[in-house]
């Protein structure tokens, strides 16, 4: 028996997403009584009651749960009782407990919830603590009222960047600043009580207005629906009345307010925010010994000497000058003289950041899991990135034991060469700090930014590790996302086409028609198209690129339902899917006019994400900057940074969608030596930066030989000759900004909300990738 058949098939709407649910519910009363119903016959995955009081003779007319068998009972039990023949799914849960002398219990069961309905009569304080609660672990806050005829219903959904707000505290700002000073975000998860509330000193009562069944079942409905609605994605007003004496309906949408005391003490992102453009895959870290370094203006300096060329020349060697057992011994050999550190003593550290940390088993410090050798240490205002950690996991998805840094053999060498891994080097790592913000300056003329911003660094002392003669160090960076281009965004991208594009998938002849027929070619007996990365290395290679952004494509509105591709989700990525979908349905089909300067919203994306990578290279390349390219220890394998995995997507609200990091074997060319000659050599250094801007074309293109880039997709053939298609699109607008070309497909403002939401899209579909 299926239970929800017609709700399944009410439009628009995700009934997985309603059944992964879990409501915290506030007060068992007129309102919460019906509530409680709703969300039982919503097929909501748990429902948990809070209250304190028992049933009163009076509370029988409205109270819907109750009868007059119950009065002098617990609410709660009764209240389990009475949800018996409305329930069907979900697990109803129980707890007697007074919100204000037990807040600490109501932290944890809201840490559980994925929403939270307050219909707590206790005041305006009151109210304001559950907000900021709501607002520190991104979850929707949803309340109620009733009076006489009226019932008032509120929703704030608490999603994105918080400190945007709005939340009930934009709207509502109790008088004593005292108080509120205490209930701020950052504060209110550590109060086991919260005893200092005043109570309202008027709480109206039966005899003062009045109250029936009739508003608080209307409330719970206003208060479940608007909740739903916010659920799938639906822009709605925060605030709703309406009389059912006079059929009157009123409502309308609280604005930010910059000076509520919640909204400016709210963390930078949202939960939501935090899985779907930073990860979802958690590390634990243990303080070890060490040195912190704070990253201040003039600690490193850069005068180019012999003696600092002559130590950088060293590491192409092994390190036998350290020991008999470090003869075989390998680091990093960046082609450039050394930079000098000189910390200075006034500069300090975050907080956070003073004692070094290192990945652990079962450390005492959670952490955003980042690469292999990284993780991201997210607190209240900045998410910081601790390169080189420990606990090393490579390309191959081999994963080292914890602790520590291990060793691994150095490819192309036949001499038994090791290196650790897991770390950085002092010389790399001070490279990375004054490198992230020098390249961050070179960018910022084109209102471009990186990804990280260079804080300080750790050196370890751990005489334990292999090889202890060998510094390891980890750099710390204030970082603004985590999600790759190639790892994660093209990923999902990728697996949207087929839902975005269901006609064309469906026919791999409409697929071919996009190409000129130099492109495509019979591979056993099957017409196939050319990849973008092998167009890109002809010399032809104007010709044989497509711009789809030149043809109309229609799109799909894509559905806010599971898809094959939804299953796993969390709630939170669930619901970001809803949300994202419901915004690219508000903006398709395109308009005619709209369409005649990108061809479809997915076209205008690749390219946008293209411009961005050429600025980037451009203004790079101008002011004499490689970003990694070079020969070292492997002449067969030279390194290159300079492929997409190195940009970070952005999240909402900062301005572009990408940003390059990853600086750490970065130089600029009046630094460079040959590492054949030991002698500066402009020829070669203009030679292999150029040759980053090709690198960067060919793996844009889809070419995996980088390690850095290499993904696991399987698509079907007529979704691969399409990538192909959107790849090119992206290479084309890669190189016309690259070569100061003019913007020739340039998205409209109102556009840009639906282009993010294609990227949110991508990404949820990829939460679960590492890169």
């Amino acid at each position: 028996m299926d239970f929800f058949a017609r709700q399944k098939v009410v439009p628009n709407w995700n009934n997985s997403l309603i059944q992964q649910q879990v409501a915290l519910v506030l007060g068992v009363g007129g309102i919460g009584c019906s509530i409680a119903r709703n969300l039982c016959r919503l097929g909501l995955l748990e429902v948990i009651l809070v209250d304190y009081d028992v049933v009163a003779a009076s509370n029988i007319n409205r109270q819907v749960l109750y009868c007059s068998l119950d009065v002098g009972r617990r609410k709660i039990d009764a209240a389990v009782e009475g949800l018996q023949r409305d329930n069907i799914t979900s697990k109803v849960t129980p707890v007697f407990c007074d919100a204000v002398k037990e807040w600490g219990r109501v932290v944890e069961l809201a840490r559980k919830a994925t929403v939270v309905f307050n219909c707590i009569d206790y005041g305006e304080y009151f109210d304001y603590a559950v907000c900021s609660l709501c607002v520190q672990l991104s979850l929707p806050y949803v309340a109620a009222s009733s009076y006489g005829h009226t019932a008032i219903a509120e929703c704030y959904p608490m999603l994105g960047r918080p400190k945007q707000g709005p939340c009930w505290g934009c709207n509502n700002t109790p008088a004593n600043k005292h108080i509120l000073q205490k209930l701020v975000p950052s504060l209110i998860l550590d109060y086991k009580e919260i005893q200092f509330l005043p109570k309202d000193t008027y709480m109206p009562t039966n005899s003062d207005v009045g109250s029936s069944i009739l508003p608080c079942s209307l409330g719970a409905m206003l208060a479940t629906g608007c909740w739903l609605n916010t659920l799938h994605g639906y822009s709605l007003p925060q605030w709703t009345t309406a009389d059912y004496a006079t059929f009157n309906i009123s409502s309308y949408t609280v604005q930010s307010n910059t000076d509520c005391i919640i909204c400016r003490n709210a963390p930078r992102y949202s939960k939501q925010t935090l899985e779907a453009y930073f990860g979802t895959s958690m590390v634990r870290l243990s303080p070890v010994e060490g040195e912190a370094v704070p990253y201040s203006d003039g600690c490193i300096t850069d005068p180019v000497t012999d003696a600092l060329t002559e130590v950088s020349r060293q590491r192409l060697w092994p390190l036998a000058h350290l020991g008999e057992e470090y003869a075989h011994c390998y680091v990093p050999a960046i082609p450039a003289a050394d930079m000098s550190l000189q910390p200075q003593e006034t500069a300090k550290l975050p907080n956070e950041l003073h004692k070094p940390l290192l990945k652990t088993e079962n450390g005492t410090v959670s952490a955003i899991r980042s690469g292999g050798r990284s993780s991201l240490l997210v607190t209240q205002d900045t998410i910081y990135r601790l390169k080189g950690c420990g606990n090393y996991l490579d390309a191959d998805g081999f994963h080292y034991p914890y602790p520590g840094f291990p060793l691994k053999p150095v490819e192309g060498k036949e001499d038994g060469g090791v290196e650790v891994k897991g770390c950085c080097f002092k010389h790399t790592a001070i490279t990375e700090q004054f490198m992230s913000e020098h390249v961050g300056m070179v960018l910022g003329v084109e209102g471009m930014v990186v990804g990280n911003r260079p804080r300080g660094m750790w050196k370890y002392s751990l005489p334990q590790e292999p090889l202890p003669k060998i510094e390891k160090w980890c750099g710390l960076f204030e970082t603004l996302g985590e999600r790759r281009l190639a790892s994660h965004l093209l990923v999902g991208l990728e697996l949207l086409l087929p839902l975005m594009f269901p006609d064309l998938v469906s026919s791999h002849d409409k697929v071919l028609t996009l190409f000129p027929h130099a492109r495509t070619s019979y591979v056993e007996g099957v017409r196939s198209v050319q990849p973008t990365w092998s167009a890109w290395l002809s010399r032809d290679r104007e010709q044989l690129l497509v711009d789809l952004c030149n043809v109309r494509l229609q799109e799909a509105r894509p559905s806010q339902c599971a898809t094959p591709h939804t299953t796993h989700l969390t709630p939170s990525l669930l619901g970001e899917w809803c949300r994202a979908s419901y915004a690219i349905r508000e903006s398709l089909p395109l308009k005619e006019e709209e369409s005649r300067g990108c061809g479809s919203l997915m076209a205008a994306l690749y390219w946008e994400l293209g411009w961005e990578v050429g600025v980037v290279k451009r203004l790079m390349e101008e002011s004499g900057i490689n970003w990694g390219y070079f020969i070292d220890h492997n002449p067969f394998e030279p390194h290159c940074n300079c492929h997409p995995n190195n940009y970070i997507v952005l999240p909402p609200g900062e301005g572009k969608l990408l940003a390059p990091v990853d600086f750490d074997l970065a130089f600029r060319g009046e630094r460079f030596f040959s590492p054949y000659t030991g002698q500066g050599d402009t020829e070669l250094f203009h030679s292999w930066v150029h040759t980053e801007y090709e690198e960067m074309g060919r793996t844009l293109g889809g070419d995996q030989s980088n390690t850095g880039v290499q993904t696991a997709t399987t698509l079907s053939q007529e979704t691969t000759a399409l990538v192909w298609g959107f790849r090119d699109t992206m290479v084309k607008g890669y190189s016309c900004s690259y070569n100061k070309g003019q913007n020739l497909h340039p998205l409209p403002d109102h556009l840009k909300v639906a282009m993010r939401a294609l990227v949110t899209m991508a990404l949820v579909l990829t939460a679960n990738h590492t890169s």
